[in-house]
C-alpha cells in the first residue's frame, strides 16, 4: 500500500512534534489532536499537525491598537476585527483626534486611513513621526494607488491594506509589521473584556 507522504502514522507523527508516541496516542484518543482512523491505527495530516502546534504556542495580546478613519462605520468594523488581538481598540474619526488619542496612552499598532478630512493620513504620519518613529502603522485605504500613499511610504514602520480588509489578511499583516510579537490568532483565545 502506497502512503500519501503528508500524511503521518503515531510514530512519524511523534517524531515530527517532539512527543513520545503515547502522548500522540493519549492526545488522538480524547480528540484533542487533529487525526483520523484507517482500520485500527491513527493518522496525522501534516499540515493539520503544523496548524495545531502554532495555536498551543502561548500568545501574546496587544496592549492596544488605535483605529483612525473619518468613516465611524469603519472603525467599528475594524474594531471588531482587531479585538481578538488587542486587549483595547480605541477609535478616532481624524488625525487630530488620533494625535490626542496617542498622546494620552501610546499604542501598539495604528491603523490609519490616508484620505480625511481636516488631517489626513500623511499629516497624521508626519506628526507621529516625531514623537513615535518606530510605532508601527498600518494604513488602511481605499486609495492604494495615489500620490498620498507613495509619500506615506517614507514613514516606515508602515505597510498598507486596501479596503475592505479581511480579517485573515489583516492578521498576516500585523505579524508582519510587528515581527517577532506574537498576537492571538483565534476568537477563542483572545478571551476577556473589551
Amino acid at each position: 500500500m502506497v502512503r500519501h507522504p503528508e500524511v503521518l502514522n503515531i510514530r512519524e507523527a511523534a517524531v515530527f512534534l517532539g512527543v513520545h508516541e503515547q502522548t500522540v496516542r493519549k492526545l488522538a484518543r480524547r480528540g484533542a489532536l487533529p487525526c483520523f482512523k484507517v482500520g485500527r491505527d491513527w493518522r496525522f495530516r501534516k499540515e493539520a499537525l503544523v496548524r495545531w502546534s502554532e495555536e498551543q504556542q502561548p500568545r501574546a495580546r496587544l496592549n492596544s491598537v488605535l483605529v483612525i478613519d473619518d468613516d465611524e462605520r469603519v472603525c467599528r468594523a475594524m474594531s471588531r476585527l482587531l479585538a481578538p488581538f488587542a486587549g483595547r481598540v480605541r477609535q478616532a474619526t481624524g488625525g487630530r483626534r488620533g494625535l490626542e488619542l496617542v498622546a494620552e496612552e501610546t499604542p501598539d499598532l495604528v491603523l490609519l486611513d490616508l484620505v480625511m478630512p481636516e488631517m489626513d493620513g500623511l499629516e497624521f504620519l508626519v506628526a507621529l513621526r516625531q514623537v513615535h518613529p518606530g510605532l508601527p502603522v498600518i494604513l488602511v485605504t481605499g486609495h492604494p494607488d495615489s500620490d498620498l500613499m507613495v509619500q506615506a511610504m517614507r514613514y516606515a514602520p508602515v505597510m498598507w491594506l486596501a479596503k475592505p480588509v479581511e480579517a485573515e489578511l489583516l492578521e498576516r499583516t500585523m505579524r508582519a509589521v510587528l515581527g517577532d510579537r506574537r498576537l492571538a490568532g483565534t476568537r477563542e483565545a483572545a478571551g476577556g473584556d473589551r
